[in-house]
């Protein structure tokens, strides 16, 4: 049918066995509607000439009222104000076309035109055969069309899910990346202010830190190796400014270093860390940064000795965006967990699944 893309395309040779096939079972069903009875009230050798008469004629009759069908719905409109007279009228060009084939096949093999009698039966026949294989014929291109209108909505509603996940990343990234350069620059300010040899140390050292950081900061995608490399710079530089306040420890083994994982997350945590679990200490603490893998799954443990969970350390923009992260990458197979560190702190802990590159 036209218009309807949803369908399967077939040969040439499938369609005409199924336009054959319909049209010996049409044509057997008439013949035998017709001459059947005759079998029981004469002679086989009597019966079966006229059978195979009523069977020829009806095949004929078949053929050209499935050939007009065929045709003439294959152009029909696609409105349904315009579609449904032009149904109509193909329907009755067809019967009109399956009774003027068996009236002239009949007048060709005997000489002699359909009885007036017969007429008026061999036209309600054709009509309501027509009719029945146009209603059936409209039915499933009813049904085609609805199935492909409803597959290119499935396929919409995906795409806008697709650009709509997209466009939450490009927005939580573009919050986190002036949240972190905002405060690394408010510490070299603060430093330079208190101890200019160590602040401007701990320029060079941001300086070399962005320019390896900056350009991975818009991709979608890094490696574990990758980002145990920032996170490394990143806490040297805040160490410069600390000194013994803060230590740190990465324990990131090689063989997961491949392990594709979202970018700056593993930042976003460690920075929470050491704004609300160290900085607020005098004495400081330590940070714990430890990646391990089971059951398909890559497990990223970020554990400091800090101030602890306080009233809303759980719900700030950084965890908050790395948990809508999570949620638009990954579904409902990832997360982020917070715990009490023993003795003092906070474990922060992210699961996704394992993809390498």
């Amino acid at each position: 049918m036209a218009g309807v893309p949803f369908q399967r395309h077939r040969s040439w040779f499938e369609n005409v066995a199924i336009w054959l096939t319909a049209g010996v079972a049409c044509a057997l069903m008439l013949a035998s509607f017709e001459s059947l009875w005759l079998f029981f009230l004469e002679s086989f050798s009597d019966a079966w000439p006229e059978f195979a008469w009523c069977f020829l004629r009806a095949l004929v009759a078949v053929a050209a009222l499935l050939l007009v069908l065929r045709l003439g719905t294959a152009w029909l409109p696609e409105r349904r104000a315009l579609r449904w007279p032009a149904l109509a009228l193909v329907i009755f060009t067809a019967a009109a076309a399956g009774w003027f084939a068996e009236d002239g096949l009949t007048l060709v093999l005997s000489g002699e035109p359909v009885s007036d009698g017969e007429r008026p039966y061999m036209l309600h026949t054709m009509f309501v055969l027509a009719l029945l294989v146009g209603v059936l014929g409209e039915y499933r291109w009813a049904s085609l069309r609805a199935a492909a209108a409803l597959h290119e909505a499935e396929l919409n509603r995906v795409r806008l899910e697709s650009e709509l996940a997209a466009g939450r990343l490009q927005v939580l990234q573009a919050q986190i990346e002036p949240h972190f350069l905002f405060n690394s620059l408010a510490n070299v300010r603060r430093l330079l202010r208190t101890d200019g040899r160590a602040g401007r140390a701990m320029l060079v050292d941001l300086m070399l830190y962005l320019e390896s950081a900056l350009p991975r900061m818009r991709g979608d995608s890094s490696t574990l190796a990758r980002e145990a490399e920032l996170i490394r710079a990143f806490l040297a530089v805040h160490q410069v400014r600390m000194g013994a306040r803060l230590q740190f420890h990465i324990d990131v083994p090689h063989a997961l270093g491949r392990h594709i994982v979202p970018p700056m997350m593993l930042l976003t945590l460690i920075e929470n860390a050491l704004k609300h679990g160290l900085s607020p200490l005098a004495e400081g603490g330590s940070i714990s940064i430890v990646a391990t893998e089971a059951n398909d799954m890559l497990v990223l443990q970020v554990a400091d000795t800090g101030h602890g969970l306080v009233p809303g350390s759980g719900g700030g923009t950084g965890l908050a965006n790395i948990r809508a992260r999570l949620r638009a990458m990954y579904g409902a197979a990832a997360g982020l967990s917070l715990q009490l560190n023993q003795p003092r702190g906070v474990v922060a802990q992210i699961h996704f699944p394992v993809h390498a590159v």
